[in-house]
């Protein structure tokens, strides 16, 4: 397994509301290097079978599925989880527009410095 030039860091409780929406946006990324990691916090709605049902349709998704442990374990629990150089924060909320990965990375590769 090759390293992806991006991981993608979601946590996301109880997200179902907007989840899809969310996930769609990252999976249309014209920039397609990357590994999508998406944690469920201890979701009490139908999130972690949303989660599920993408991972079983794109490999590039690492679900993980764990009791409630607060936005902030989780999100230490991504970066340690994440194998790329360059790690992009997503909200289950968020949308993501398609150009954002390809014109972030050439940013990145342009000016090493950042």
């Amino acid at each position: 397994m090759s390293v992806p030039a991006i991981s993608v860091a979601m946590s996301v409780y109880n997200g179902e509301r907007f989840l899809v929406a969310a996930v769609d946006s990252i999976l249309a990324q014209t920039f397609e290097d990357f590994e999508f990691l998406i944690l469920d916090d201890g979701s009490s709605d139908a999130t972690p079978d949303i989660i599920a049902d993408y991972a079983k349709r794109d490999a590039r998704i690492r679900p993980i599925i764990r009791e409630n442990k607060g936005l902030i374990v989780s999100l230490n629990q991504l970066i340690d989880e994440a194998r790329a150089p360059l790690i992009a924060r997503m909200d289950a909320d968020d949308i993501s527009h398609p150009e954002r990965f390809a014109k972030q990375h050439a940013y990145l590769e342009a000016n090493p410095d950042y």
